[in-house]
């Protein structure tokens, strides 16, 4: 973390800018270290509960997209993913507004 996400801060503020962390964790550790452990354990994909969605493309490929909640969405934190960390991610709640969610939540 410190390596992939820390170091980034710091170069971006020491260079002027506001790099944003967030974008940065989710590309190299969520969708990167966590993605590849649970690749090595057999894990096909990995699931979040970020506010976005993804669609397949004719070609094979997928597309982000912003969440159903516009008031939630955080397509813009997964901005960053490879194509490859796009494809074998899953955000299972992107389709929901937060109510929604919440609604189901207490019924479990």
């Amino acid at each position: 973390y410190r390596e992939r996400v820390v170091a980034y801060l710091l170069d971006g503020y020491a260079r002027g800018l506001t790099p944003n962390p967030d974008i940065m964790c989710n590309r190299e550790i969520k969708f990167g270290v966590f993605r590849a452990y649970a690749r090595d354990h057999g894990f096909a994909a990995v699931a979040t509960g970020h506010y976005a969605q993804r669609t397949a493309n004719p070609d094979g490929t997928f597309s982000l997209l912003e969440g159903a909640d516009p008031n939630k969405d955080q397509s813009y934190f997964l901005s960053r993913l490879s194509k490859k960390q796009l494809a074998r991610s899953h955000f299972p709640i992107g389709h929901l507004l937060k109510s929604e969610v919440r609604e189901i939540a207490k019924k479990a």
